[in-house]
């Protein structure tokens, strides 16, 4: 590789001393940002190789991975497939099993890891309305979700949601529901309160679910989640590391999930995965291209990006909002047209 290479620098973090056993290896003006001890193979980097805008990224690994730390690439995504279904047989055995289905790639996929492993009457595949999915989305997930075999219940919360609060302390790791603490949904707009509303309302309904219709209780069901390695990191998750700061909080690792998950009732087959990879697994478990290739926040990730109030509000230029997001919306379609009529007569053909 050439000496100069175009890299994606970590914003906000920069080395000050380098260890007496580890030597500079790269530089970018004045910053730190490769560190290396030759001799006994250790290298580090304060740049993303992982991402597309360091050109060379992949080669770096490779580099890596094979020329210094002498590996093979032998393991499959076939191997990695076994390897949750074993997974999911070891936990499930004869136990129930609540999978909430979202309809994004990720539940999606462990619906159909569920499938090839457990009988249908051990499966209860949730699909719950908050509010937030886009116009008739709720039934167009459980429609791709059955035109694949699965059976799904579908309940609307809209409502619980819109005025659901969050309703156990912060401090308190995995405690019981207790006293109100935040304000309702709708009159909230801090991203991270609004995620943990809606992580704590979500096993709230599912529990409602449970009782009245199922005749169960949470605690007798495993809760099979698509969580990722990245949601872990991100929460702050112990199980991702036991230093980390919480960047946001997940719906799916909220202190109630937490709870369940220190008590074993929770199964997470995908922990080791990134967004990419699921994606490719999903196809090769035979899932159709429109779902693997879904927007990947059907729900709680849009209800974030909603300002929320009271009642609906509806803004002058509603109309032409629609139909820029329908040109936005339309940019996976190999070719669409779209005129608009404002000030300007624009008329736009992409090929």
């Amino acid at each position: 590789m050439d000496t100069i290479q175009e890299v994606l620098l970590s914003h906000g973090d920069s080395v000050t001393i380098v260890p007496n056993n580890l030597t500079v290896i790269a530089k970018y003006n004045d910053l730190v940002v490769g560190i290396a001890n030759v001799e006994q193979k250790k290298y580090g980097v304060q740049f993303h190789p992982e991402v597309d805008l360091t050109v060379n990224g992949m080669q770096i690994f490779r580099n890596f991975l094979f020329e210094i730390a002498g590996l093979r690439a032998n393991f499959l995504m076939a191997n990695r497939e076994q390897e949750c279904l074993n997974y999911i047989r070891s936990h499930v055995k004869s136990k129930t099993v609540l999978l909430l289905a979202s309809g994004g790639v990720d539940s999606t996929v462990c619906a159909a890891l569920l499938r090839k492993v457990c009988s249908p009457d051990q499966l209860i595949i949730l699909h719950i309305d908050n509010g937030f999915m886009r116009k008739n989305e709720s039934l167009q997930v459980v429609e791709s979700l059955k035109k694949i075999g699965l059976k799904v219940i579908h309940r609307d919360f809209s409502d619980r949601f819109r005025y659901a609060r969050r309703r156990r302390p912060e401090e308190e790791d995995g405690a019981d529901y207790v006293s109100v603490v935040s304000p309702t949904l709708m009159e909230t707009v801090d991203p991270e309160e609004k995620r943990k509303i809606i992580g704590d309302t979500f096993m709230e309904v599912a529990n409602v679910v449970l009782k009245e219709d199922l005749k169960l209780e949470l605690n007798d069901v495993l809760l099979c989640q698509g969580t990722l390695r990245p949601d872990l990191i991100e929460s702050s998750s112990k199980m991702a590391s036991q230093h980390s700061e919480a960047i946001k909080t997940h719906h799916n690792d909220t202190n109630f999930v937490r709870q369940l998950r220190a008590r074993g009732l929770v199964i997470e087959p995908l922990t080791d995965f990134h967004k990419d990879e699921v994606r490719r697994l999903g196809l090769d478990l035979g899932l159709p291209a429109e779902l693997v290739n879904r927007h990947p926040f059907p729900g709680p990730g849009l209800a974030v990006r909603v300002i929320c109030a009271n009642e609906p509000y509806k803004a002058k230029d509603y109309d032409r909002t629609v139909i820029l997001l329908r040109i936005i919306c339309s940019f996976s379609s190999p070719t669409w047209h779209v005129r608009l009529q404002n000030k300007f007569k624009t008329i736009c053909h992409f090929s």
